[in-house]
């Protein structure tokens, strides 16, 4: 019995140290990938005009206070979502403009490049903010 008993302990005792070794000799083990946060949506990110207000205009439209109400809408809409995402607002209002390389806009040195009115500078070009706070948003001509 008294074989058994050793060759039992010392089979375990053997087995142990080999299970450390097998787990050392693997390293440490990986850390999780970070997770990256999701960007906040923007419905901006193609037009400053996402709703289109433009279409509820008096021909198109039999109630003429339509247009109003939906850039109200679209404006209201526009700066919660950027408070939201912790941006700057856009304006209330959309101002016309000349399109970006055209001839009025060299001329004027102000122009509408993806819905933000722009102005000239020296050395390239700044955003204009609105008189009632935030960004100036504009239609190109």
């Amino acid at each position: 019995m008294d074989v058994r008993l050793t060759v039992i302990t010392l089979g375990l005792l053997v087995s142990s140290t080999a299970v450390a070794q097998i787990h050392t000799a693997t390293g440490p083990s990986p850390k999780p990938a970070q997770v990256v946060p999701k960007a906040a949506y923007n419905s901006m990110s193609n037009t400053t005009t996402p709703f289109n207000c433009e279409q509820y205009g008096w021909p198109n439209h039999p109630d003429p206070k339509m247009k109003l109400y939906c850039d109200q809408l679209e404006a209201s809409t526009l700066q919660g979502e950027a408070r939201r995402a912790g941006r700057p607002g856009p304006s209330d209002d959309v101002i016309r403009l000349p399109a970006l390389g055209s001839e009025a806009a060299a001329k004027s040195g102000r122009a509408c490049v993806g819905g933000q009115a722009m102005r000239k500078l020296p050395n390239g070009w700044e955003q204009v903010s609105s008189p009632t706070g935030g960004w100036q948003r504009c239609r190109a001509e």
